[in-house]
């Protein structure tokens, strides 16, 4: 789930990027096309004044090909400047205009705006500003300028997937084809009795000794709680799956013993300063409000479920002011349509994976079902999809997909070749 897990894409945006298309030379890359549309900062009270919006091309547009608009939430960035080419080339090719939505949460004057007296945060403002209708209309901006009354083609990745399955029950006549990879759905996991934070259970199957340690320890050193649950969290972004046990053991044992220079590697690598430093500046309210809807459905914010929550603890701790305008009814609780995919015609492509650390599968097997005309592929893969990335088969599905799109003989051929992939029971 890419709330905070996905957040050190923020700090080294290239480090996403060459995970998802590999990387190439700096030099190689040209300027993409950029262009400025003019937005409201709340859409509901246009009075509040405007901002401008940057989208960019991946090559020069061709009103021949249909456009695929790249779908980036709040604490997402691998939709930065310069990366509309990068996509282009190497993960969707030539075939479809591919449009990069820079959002408003990277736009500092969206960002700017949301300040209050004493340029702090006004909370209130905020939740206006950056709550998922107004992302969701700067989508339907973009597309209107890209397409004008023409349907248009949505790809998006956990945070980034989430928004768009948002956009599509609220204009999905817009669009003909949606392509998502690990789409976060708190709503069902809570309908589904399924944990967004499923760390503690697994510390209790892998070394249930463990358990205590981190639980007293965290108690001894309670400056220090913040950081080492975002250690924990953020651990798997950086550790190999066959040895996180083992990694998550030698974090908590040296935690636990005092062995500080081992501990402070630990955070260092996996970026948890830069993390800490990145939430306490203005650049963090978009995230925390994004993050705020993405967990709120879950339930999981009011209902603790483990004695240590590395994803939820934190989480809680930061989107505090807006929990408490949410128990002061000030704000509405976050939520998500269901029902509305029922009614659309847009064909949906679904790619899961079995390991993913961050959305469980399962939930994606639900949200497909939710839609008439709508493909899962559940890869036995983790949340990055590692193995189907390095063999390039993500690219090809998702080319695939959206040139013929579901029951076409080119994606069926794609699924097909993809099939030593696919995670069996």
């Amino acid at each position: 789930m890419s709330f905070l897990k996905g957040r050190r894409y923020r700090i080294k945006t290239s480090m996403l990027l060459c995970m998802l298309l590999g990387c190439a030379s700096p030099a190689a890359a040209k300027e993409p096309l950029s262009r400025q549309i003019s937005v409201p900062l709340d859409y509901k009270h246009p009075g509040l004044g405007r901002a401008k919006l940057t989208y960019e091309l991946g090559a020069p547009f061709d009103p021949r090909k249909r456009s695929v608009i790249v779908v980036a939430d709040g604490q997402q960035f691998y939709v930065q400047r310069g990366a509309a080419a990068r996509l282009q080339r190497e993960l969707f090719g030539p075939g479809v205009n591919v449009v990069g939505l820079i959002t408003r949460g990277t736009t500092p004057a969206f960002v700017k705006s949301a300040l209050g007296r004493g340029g702090k945060a006004d909370w209130l403002r905020a939740w206006r500003i950056f709550d998922s209708s107004q992302w969701i209309e700067d989508v339907e901006s973009v597309r209107r300028a890209v397409a004008g009354k023409a349907q248009v083609m949505l790809y998006g990745r956990s945070g980034g997937a989430y928004l768009v399955h948002q956009y599509l029950a609220v204009h999905g006549d817009h669009v003909s084809r949606a392509f998502t990879q690990s789409p976060v759905n708190a709503l069902i996991a809570r309908n589904l009795r399924i944990k967004l934070d499923q760390f503690w259970d697994s510390l209790g199957r892998t070394d249930p000794s463990l358990q205590p340690v981190l639980v007293n320890s965290l108690k001894l050193r309670p400056q220090e709680r913040t950081r080492m649950l975002l250690a924990l969290q953020r651990q798997h972004f950086f550790v190999p799956q066959d040895q996180e046990a083992a990694e998550r053991r030698r974090l908590i044992r040296a935690f636990a013993s005092g062995d500080d220079a081992t501990y402070g590697q630990m955070v260092a690598k996996y970026q948890v300063n830069d993390v800490l430093k990145l939430l306490a500046s203005d650049d963090a309210i978009p995230e925390t409000v994004r993050v705020f809807e993405l967990i709120g459905p879950s339930g999981e914010f009011e209902s603790p479920t483990a004695p240590v929550s590395p994803l939820i603890d934190p989480q809680k701790e930061f989107a505090a002011p807006l929990l408490l305008l949410e128990h002061a009814r000030r704000i509405p609780a976050p939520g998500f349509d269901l029902g509305a995919a029922h009614r659309l015609t847009t064909e949906v492509f679904i790619l899961a994976a079995r390991q993913d650390e961050a959305v469980d599968y399962r939930t994606s097997i639900a949200l497909a079902y939710v839609y008439p005309r709508a493909t899962l592929f559940i890869a036995n893969d983790n949340h990055t999809f590692i193995k189907l990335s390095a063999a390039g088969e993500d690219g090809r599905l998702l080319r695939a997909f959206f040139a013929g799109g579901i029951g076409s003989p080119a994606l069926n051929a794609e699924l097909e070749g993809a099939e030593s992939y696919r995670w069996r029971e």
